[in-house]
């Protein structure tokens, strides 16, 4: 049996991630995905390009051999699509990257660690426990982020009760993060004393008191937004599925987008499969109606444009146990001067 293994491949002036993969033989996406899986974090492939500090790249070593390991195999994908429960911790980075046409405006990546948690009842509870924020490739300096960053770390670890299809159903544990709150919060409102920080002291407080007004403040999340979608279930024949779903429309309110998901027919030859994610937004009002929460019954209305706006996800699965692997998303909205706005979050297992 001939041995494969990861290896190194020096990146050579001028290699593109594309042109590596073409020399290759093997589709850019499974070259991203192998190295990633390898990589530190400041060393990942993302947005289809390579860091700029970045000399070589991880690979199997039959792909350097002429081999091209990333042709499906013929094994279908069922149509049941059911998690497994993991009992240890699996971690993830996440980024975030808002974008004004082709201009990056702000920059968001954190570390979790998410595993089940064992029940007398049960019940399907996953907890989540975040690290270190960075903004813009810095932790937190501004006095207003650092208090925001603070009140967040109050939420965490949280446990939630997850449905058959991969939903948040409730909060476990939301009594203790009510005590936790409680205990921090005097603390930080003698820390930050300014008119400004008392009001986002006492929105905090609706938030850790009230389990609800908590769910909603999690669902704008992109993180809990997209991990915890209704992936899991029954796929019809055509294993392609459709229903609303409630998305953090430019990061301020919640919308609903109409969502076209299909199950891919063939596993990867990397263990995983791959469902694709497709959402367009269902509204009559304008971007600063929605901004502004405002209520507009009449629905046409000449010389109106109304949002425009989409998105495109895909989720990796891991063929051992049905968990994430990754989830790769961009969301687009044509903005009222005509620039188009873009949200690019990524999900990877590391």
């Amino acid at each position: 049996m001939k041995l494969i293994y990861l290896t190194k491949y020096p990146i050579r002036e001028g290699d593109t991630l594309e042109s590596v993969a073409e020399k290759l033989k093997i589709q850019t996406e499974y070259l991203k995905e192998v190295h990633n899986a390898k990589a530190g974090f400041w060393d990942k492939i993302r947005r289809n390009r390579f860091p700029k500090h970045l000399t070589e790249i991880y690979v199997y070593s039959d792909v350097l051999q002429g081999q091209s390991p990333e042709k499906l195999v013929q094994r279908e994908t069922g149509r049941n699509l059911f998690p497994v429960r993991f009992y240890a911790p699996k971690n993830y980075g996440y980024t975030f990257e808002n974008y004004e046409g082709d201009l990056l405006k702000s920059k968001i990546h954190y570390e979790v660690d998410v595993v089940y948690k064992k029940n007398d009842f049960n019940f399907k509870i996953i907890e989540i426990n975040r690290r270190q924020v960075y903004i813009n490739q810095k932790m937190p300096d501004v006095a207003i982020e650092q208090l925001l960053d603070k009140i967040a770390q109050n939420i965490f670890p949280i446990a939630l009760e997850i449905s058959n299809t991969g939903e948040i159903k409730g909060i476990v544990n939301h009594s203790e993060i009510k005590k936790r709150w409680i205990a921090n919060k005097e603390e930080l409102t003698h820390y930050y004393k300014k008119e400004q920080s008392d009001t986002i002291i006492k929105k905090a407080d609706q938030y850790f008191n009230n389990e609800k007004v908590l769910l909603k403040m999690l669902s704008k999340n992109w993180f809990f937004n997209l991990f915890f979608k209704p992936i899991y279930g029954n796929y019809p024949e055509k294993k392609e599925i459709q229903y609303t779903a409630k998305v953090p429309f430019l990061s301020k309110r919640l919308l609903e987008y109409e969502i076209t998901q299909t199950l891919k027919k063939n596993y990867t030859k990397s263990g995983k499969l791959i469902i694709n994610h497709i959402g367009k937004v269902l509204e009559n009002r304008t971007i600063n109606e929605v901004l502004q929460n405002k209520t507009v019954l009449e629905k046409d209305r000449p010389n109106i444009q109304i949002i425009q706006s989409e998105g495109n996800v895909q989720y990796k699965l891991n063929s051992s146990d049905n968990s994430i692997f990754s989830i790769i998303g961009t969301f687009s909205t044509k903005m009222n001067n005509e620039k188009i706005n873009k949200i690019q979050v990524e999900i990877y297992q590391q």
